[in-house]
């Protein structure tokens, strides 16, 4: 399906405040003091430097998974509904500003990859700007499908609307075939983060974690301490079941997203580069041991609620929004399943591994966006023109698109306090990338789920079972991605 929309918008809006604090960092000896605020003045001084060129109607031509409407949407019209109206008021200032037509075609989720495919090796130049699911789209790096955004020269990814860690999880050589930012509102809300219950926690008369979150406290030790025999029996039947309507637990969670957002929050990561940013399989045992024992404890020993029934998932969030579970492990656009919650709740960042590692790391969905551009835009002028349309598209969601995003539809919209709506700057800035999770989703990128699983704690036997075929397939990667750019 195709859709165009275009070019008669002229005046932009700026609705809010955004905030970034910078990439992710490896563990220091410092404090988070990191000041996550920015000023609506500040936003709108941030120039993308582009220039000012018409392409006097010139269409660009996008295609993206049926689902992830929400990053570029097909719709001719506002709609009322802010975040989809600040998206299309993006388009159109992007339109008015370069005099261009944006042609959106959508296609089934599973199909678009080989759509792409197609495309490219037929040489039919059909499209200008793809996005692709993150772990089904990594395959297209490989196969000299895509352009290294190296090749387009008015991306600049130093900016701040485009994610500072993605350079690990999908570069080679310096050369980095997919990227994501705030060009993608979709990815945004589905990257990790935590809920509290705010009621139970007045009720048990704790203090809400807020002021530990800016003071670089919010660990997996204190969230250990908070969910400390809160588990129980309330129903008296002698069990503890998500099936009841009375029984609490501490925590309630899902295990396709628990074990990947408390470990690389807490710092862990399976690859590393060399210093020619080639990436090796690099499991390291003594610091895996300790990130691992943090997140047994905190889920097994304090008999967290853990479903592993992809039919019962949706008791994850019902446990929580039936206040029967002070903490929440969930992605930010759960919060609209909680719309309806009876108690308060409020949203905090995933808790790093101590009180010395310098920022809060928030896991990103594999079911997330990524954005590539196919290599069929092989000419000088086509790789300028695709680039400055893809910078402003994603500079100008930045502005615009972000800031309703936090304040429209995260903040006032769902969350209940301020509080809760200042939380999301720690958990959207940085979002960390591992290339183990995405290429190797099942085997040596989902160990931790599978320890958690069955409940054991033999890391070691894990990482050398899983040792020699993931250096193989690391190393495969990279063969492939050479060939790729020797094409």
């Amino acid at each position: 399906m195709k859709k165009i929309f275009c070019v008669l918008f002229s005046v932009m809006f700026v609705l809010s405040a955004a905030a970034f604090t910078g990439c992710a960092k490896e563990p220091s000896a410092q404090k988070d003091t990191t000041d996550n605020t920015t000023t609506v003045e500040e936003v709108t001084q941030i120039a993308d430097d582009l220039p000012e060129v018409s392409y006097k109607g010139q269409t660009f031509r996008v295609i993206i998974p049926d689902g992830m409407e929400l990053d570029i949407y097909t719709e001719d019209h506002e709609t009322s509904e802010p975040l989809h109206d600040a998206v299309f008021q993006r388009n159109k200032a992007v339109c008015d500003r370069f005099g261009i037509e944006i042609e959106v075609s959508t296609d089934e989720y599973s199909a678009v990859n080989a759509t792409i495919s197609r495309s490219v090796k037929a040489g039919s130049d059909d499209f200008d700007l793809c996005f692709v699911q993150m772990v089904a789209g990594s395959a297209l790096a490989q196969s000299n499908l895509v352009l290294p955004f190296e090749k387009l020269p008015y991306v600049n990814l130093e900016q701040p609307w485009w994610d500072k860690d993605i350079w690990n999880g999908f570069s080679i050589r310096n050369n980095l075939m997919m990227v994501n930012g705030d060009i993608s509102p979709a990815s945004f809300s589905i990257t990790s983060c935590m809920y509290f219950n705010k009621t139970m926690f007045d009720r048990l008369d704790l203090e809400y974690p807020y002021e530990l979150v800016r003071q670089g406290k919010w660990t997996l030790d204190k969230l250990y301490e908070l969910t400390k025999d809160v588990t129980h029996d309330e129903d008296g039947d002698g069990k503890i079941t998500a099936d009841s309507t009375r029984d609490v637990y501490g925590l309630s969670s899902w295990y396709l997203d628990v074990p990947y957002s408390f470990y690389y929050a807490a710092g862990g990561m399976l690859v590393s580069k060399d210093q020619d940013d080639v990436p090796y399989y690099d499991p390291q045992l003594e610091r895996d041991t300790e990130i691992y024992k943090k997140i047994y404890d905190v889920i097994i020993t304090n008999n967290a609620y853990l479903e592993t029934s992809i039919p019962d998932f949706p008791n994850v969030a019902k446990t929580f929004s039936d206040g029967r579970a002070l903490f929440l492990d969930a992605k930010l656009s759960t919060a609209d399943e909680l719309r309806e919650m009876d108690n308060e709740f409020g949203i905090l960042p995933v808790p790093k591994f101590s009180e010395a590692q310098t920022d809060y790391k928030s896991f990103v969905n594999g079911a997330s966006s990524m954005v590539c551009v196919p290599a069929t835009v092989s000419s000088d002028a086509k790789r300028e023109y695709v680039s400055i349309i893809t910078e402003a598209l994603a500079s100008e969601a930045y502005r615009t698109v972000t800031p309703v995003l936090k304040e429209k539809y995260l903040k006032r919209k769902i969350t209940r306090d301020a509080e809760s709506a200042d939380m999301i700057d720690y958990v959207v800035r940085n979002r960390v990338f591992d290339m183990a999770y995405v290429n190797m989703h099942d085997g040596v990128g989902s160990y931790v789920r599978d320890l958690l699983a069955s409940k054991s704690t033999d890391i070691s036997s894990t990482f050398k079972k899983y040792a020699k075929t993931a250096k193989k397939r690391v190393e495969s990667i990279v063969k492939a991605f050479d060939k790729s750019l020797q094409s």
